[in-house]
């Protein structure tokens, strides 16, 4: 699969199968992502944790969404908390975390989807656990380092079902 392919046929997904990864192939989409361009040369823009297994991983979900429901902002968007059967990563049997500035995690976070696409694997970039993964306690739990802000959070594994592409318009392109 070319890049122009896996920009274009990716998939947001959230219907996992219930295997595992192997680690080698994960090892390898990091280290695709890990080609994204560094602030600075030589430099280690980021840090790459990963959490493996499908009960584990809903465990954390499930803190996730509790977390949510006991300290979100009153404010618009936190509707997610209450929608029954939602799933903050899906039954992913793969977790990676990427921490570092937002640009930079943002940068590796799109390579490793594309890489996870093109070998075959689904992921979804998700929002949800933002608010628990800055907390203290969950910082210490996953082994998230204080100095560093967890970015891109996403779920890995087969895809159990790939949605159809939602329709898109094209983007306001203003010509200076």
């Amino acid at each position: 699969m070319d890049v122009i392919e896996a920009i274009h046929t990716r998939r947001s997904i959230r219907s996992f199968e219930p295997r595992n990864v192997p680690r080698e192939l994960i090892e390898a989409i990091i280290w695709d992502a890990a080609q994204a361009p560094p602030p600075v040369s030589g430099q280690i823009p980021w840090t790459f944790h990963v959490f493996e297994g499908i009960d584990r991983i809903a465990a954390f979900g499930a803190w996730a969404m509790q977390y949510a429901r006991d300290h979100h902002p009153d404010e618009p968007g936190w509707s997610w908390i209450d929608r029954p059967g939602f799933k903050v990563f899906w039954d992913a049997p793969v977790l990676i975390i990427i921490s570092g500035r937002v640009e930079d995690c943002c940068r590796a976070g799109t390579n490793l989807m594309l890489s996870a696409h093109a070998r075959g694997l689904g992921t979804c970039w998700v929002g949800s656990p933002m608010l628990w993964l800055r907390s203290v306690e969950a910082r210490k739990e996953l082994g998230l380092a204080p100095e560093l802000d967890p970015v891109s959070v996403l779920c890995v594994g087969y895809p159990k079902q790939i949605p159809s592409p939602a329709p898109r318009q094209k983007p306001v392109v203003v010509w200076g």
